[in-house]
C-alpha cells in the first residue's frame, strides 16, 4: 500500500531531525527539493505533525524534545516565509516556490546538507 505524500513529508521530518547531519536547518530545504509541487503549507502540516509524533512517543524530558522545538520552530519559519512570498506578489503557492523566494530573499535555508 503506497502512502500519500504528506504521511511521507512526516515520516520525513521525523527522521531527518532525529538524523540532524547537516542541522535542522537543512530538513525545509531538503523538504522543497523532495515535494516541490506540494502546497507549501503542507510543510508546516507536516512539521507539526512531526512534532506532536514526537510529543507523543517520547518523555520531554529527553533529548527528543529539541526536535519538537525545532520542529515547531521550522514550522513558525517557514509559513513567515509563505507570507512573504504573499506580500511580494512575485510567488506562487508551492513548495517549489519556496526554495525561489529563498534565493532571492531569504537565504536562511540554503545551507549545504
Amino acid at each position: 500500500m503506497e502512502t500519500e505524500p504528506i504521511d511521507q513529508m512526516i515520516q520525513y521530518a521525523i527522521a531527518a531531525l532525529f538524523e540532524g547531519e547537516g542541522g535542522w536547518r537543512t530538513v525545509p530545504h531538503q523538504m522543497v527539493q523532495r515535494w516541490p509541487d506540494v502546497e507549501g503549507l503542507e510543510l508546516c502540516f507536516a512539521l507539526v505533525a512531526a512534532a506532536n509524533a514526537i510529543e507523543e512517543n517520547f518523555n520531554m524530558d529527553s533529548p527528543a524534545s529539541l526536535r519538537v522545538i525545532q520542529a515547531y520552530r521550522l514550522a513558525a519559519l517557514i509559513s513567515a516565509d509563505l507570507y512573504g512570498m504573499v506580500a511580494t506578489g512575485k510567488f506562487g503557492s508551492k513548495a517549489g516556490d519556496l526554495l525561489k523566494y529563498w534565493q532571492e530573499y531569504d537565504p536562511y535555508f540554503l545551507v549545504q546538507s
